[in-house]
């Protein structure tokens, strides 16, 4: 069995509102958690920001959260003794993506925080 070392990823998600406004803002969170090597860790990365993936309707507008990126993936070894977390948070857009803009998460392997 292999051994599984603590990591760090902060996942990044667009805001999109169907028609002619498109991206609203972006949100950032932290995930720590187990994996076995930097690439099963960024595969369960992926994964969990697409499980926060969602749809909703906000009067006659759908507005989605889509999966923009893994913005870091830090490895903090098997027995971190303390962790320090940047909170990402919420950020208004300051750029324009249409609605059905396609994000591409897996083609970037993120790079270390540090």
């Amino acid at each position: 069995m292999k051994t599984k070392v603590w990591f760090h990823a902060q996942i990044r998600w667009a805001v999109l509102e169907e028609g002619k406004r498109g991206l609203r803002s972006w949100e950032e969170s932290a995930y720590i958690f187990l994996s076995e090597n930097d690439e099963a860790a960024f595969h369960q990365a992926l994964a969990e920001g697409r499980r926060h993936e969602r749809y909703r309707k906000e009067g006659p507008r759908l507005v989605a959260t889509k999966l923009a990126e893994i913005v870091t993936l830090d490895c903090y070894g098997a027995n971190p003794s303390e962790f320090m977390l940047v909170s990402g948070g919420y950020q208004k857009a300051t750029e324009h993506l249409p609605f059905d803009h396609s994000f591409d998460p897996e083609g970037s392997f993120p790079p270390p925080s540090f």
